[in-house]
């Protein structure tokens, strides 16, 4: 049987990362850390051993899908179609290898709160934003929408033309994993509904953190399903392929689970010069998703109104390569949470995929002010003003995001 595998060495993101991240978000940057990014993949000796294994196969039974054998993604992943025979011999001759086979990648889906429809919204309504300290901060004088910054919503397709977000959808894309390539759409739809809740906590008019970002729709989860081979494509295109690349990255799948051969995939995304911000999970304490367990994303859960963690908001501690580390970062609203919906109107909606996007928008809402800032210190301006909620530091994380303080 021949299927699509992800080949990457086993260790080398993190030494990627430590290396390479420092710099600021600006285009010309973003470059020049892209070019280092890929040199320093390349100098890792376990990566000239795959491209070596793989120049010497039967191109029938093994074809490199992202590039070619001499050219390797900021992921530092080689996604390829190969019979399984040869994957397995490949795992056996190069044990510092990682050659896992190609999984499904699931929406972490939300909860609908019965009966919550609206046509319109107030401020009842969106009590994401005085928690998330936006109003507190406007009232101060804050005038800052997120004018400048390009969020990527890697989702099910964002609905562009509803009233909330119309005109804030930059560009549109599904990907091509088969011929390796983003395809740019001219007519940005939703297949699931997820993709236009998540925008409206971003960009909305009334219900956004950061109304004047702008959105770039990376449709990955096709009605709510795709594989890690999407996500990757996906990453790899919104940050370097694209008319308007990305500086954050917001995403809510994920596989249950903590996946070691996946880890360091992040990590060259981050080292590029972008903010990955990814939910957590909803199964509760305990329970994490992959890549939001990971250690280079902002890692986020989900609180409530009364400013208690929810329940279903995932937690736990993570020991990979001898670090250990606990998720996620931190929580934001994310329990009955009113958005934008498909076919118009709001719905308030429950789960860490609500709570993402509002740390995304603060994220925008501090980039718009401090253009040169650079990635580790925008993460480290998100945790350190959150507001402890008075809880176990696994649970919290560094507490509730506050952009009051920051702005």
């Amino acid at each position: 049987m021949t299927h699509i595998y992800l080949v990457l060495p086993k260790r080398g993101g993190q030494q990627i990362l430590a290396n390479v991240m420092g710099r600021d978000f600006t285009p010309g940057h973003r470059r020049r850390q892209i070019r280092e990014t890929l040199g320093m993949w390349s100098e890792i000796p376990t990566t000239g051993e795959i491209r070596r294994w793989i120049g010497d196969q039967n191109k029938e039974r093994v074809a490199v899908l992202s590039g070619g054998p001499a050219e390797l993604p900021l992921t530092g992943t080689l996604v390829v179609r190969m019979e399984d025979e040869e994957a397995k011999r490949l795992a056996e001759e190069l044990p510092e290898v990682s050659v896992l086979r190609d999984a499904p990648l699931d929406l972490i889906r939300p909860a609908v709160v019965g009966e919550s429809r609206r046509d319109k919204v107030g401020t009842d309504e969106t009590w994401h934003l005085e928690a998330a300290g936006l109003r507190a901060a406007r009232k101060r004088g804050f005038t800052g929408t997120g004018q400048g910054v390009v969020v990527a919503v890697l989702d099910t397709g964002i609905e562009a033309e509803h009233e909330e977000i119309r005109g804030s959808v930059a560009e549109a894309y599904t990907f091509d994993v088969p011929n390796w390539r983003p395809v740019r759409s001219e007519r940005p739809f939703d297949t699931h509904g997820h993709g236009t809740h998540v925008a409206g906590l971003i960009v909305g008019r009334n219900t956004g953190m950061a109304p004047g970002a702008k959105l770039v729709d990376g449709m990955m989860l096709r009605n709510g399903r795709g594989n890690l081979s999407d996500f990757l494509l996906a990453m790899e295109a919104v940050v370097q392929n694209i008319e308007t690349p990305a500086q954050i990255v917001n995403m809510s799948a994920g596989l249950q689970g903590f996946l070691p051969e996946m880890a360091g995939t992040v990590a060259g995304i981050a080292a590029a010069g972008a903010l990955p911000v990814f939910a957590v999970g909803n199964e509760g304490r305990n329970r994490t998703r992959s890549p939001g367990n990971f250690v280079d994303p902002i890692s986020v859960g989900a609180c409530r109104q009364d400013r208690k963690v929810a329940s279903f908001s995932g937690s736990g501690t993570i020991i990979h390569e001898n670090h250990q580390y606990t998720v996620p970062d931190l929580v934001a609203p994310g329990d009955k949470v009113y958005s934008c919906v498909r076919g118009g109107g709001y719905e308030a909606w429950s789960g860490t995929s609500m709570a993402a996007p509002i740390v995304s928008g603060v994220a925008a809402l501090i980039l718009e002010k401090h253009p040169l800032i650079q990635p580790a210190d925008l993460i480290e301006e998100l945790l350190a003003k959150c507001e402890n909620l008075g809880v176990d530091a696994v649970r919290q994380g560094r507490g509730m995001v506050n952009c009051e303080p920051l702005l």
